[in-house]
């Protein structure tokens, strides 16, 4: 199995995607803004060369809240 090396963001980010909270509920608990945690899910998406986030949520072997 291949290892996805992610940035401490990425990662919190792709967990807080996996609990079902909102971009916006993200970056507010985050400190961050929402520019900054989209673009932080985009990389993600690279990272696990991914095409959506419920694909990118099952290569890091996190449940999809959908």
């Amino acid at each position: 199995m291949k290892e996805w090396i992610l940035s401490p963001l990425e990662k919190t980010s792709i967990r807080w995607i996996s609990r079902g909270r909102t971009v916006a509920e993200i970056a507010s608990l985050e400190g961050k803004s929402v520019v900054d945690i989209e673009n932080c899910l985009r990389s993600a998406l690279r990272t696990l060369e991914a095409k959506s986030i419920a694909e990118a949520l099952q290569k890091a072997n996190l449940p999809n809240p959908d």
